[in-house]
């Protein structure tokens, strides 16, 4: 039982050391990223996204808030997001807006 606190209390402190920070510029998150539930490459000269066996999504940024991304297909919105990426760009963060929920991926 100790060992078992004594592994949670290292990995809060080890996850709490890798801070992210809000993207300045959409070019940052260009590449492979994964975790273990989903895997999707980011081409942000094309501005779009796309998984493995799936449709083509677009993506679009904002120029008075970089951060924030929009996902769609065509006309239809996916969702909107927050992107942020730690300090060495080895894993970036989504936080959707309109599903309330937050992931970490990290760099293929």
């Amino acid at each position: 039982m100790r060992f078992l606190f004594l592994f949670l209390l290292s990995y809060a402190l080890f996850s709490c050391s890798n801070d992210f920070r809000e993207i300045t510029a959409i070019s940052e998150i260009n590449g492979a990223w994964g975790n273990d539930k989903e895997s999707f490459i980011i081409d942000t000269e094309r501005m779009t996204i796309s998984y493995p066996d799936s449709v083509l999504i677009t993506l679009s940024s904002r120029i008075y808030d970089r951060s924030k991304i929009t996902a769609s297909i065509g006309s239809v919105m996916l969702y909107d997001a927050h992107v942020f990426i730690n300090s060495d760009g080895s894993s970036i963060k989504i936080t959707k807006i309109n599903k309330k929920e937050s992931s970490i991926y990290l760099k293929k």
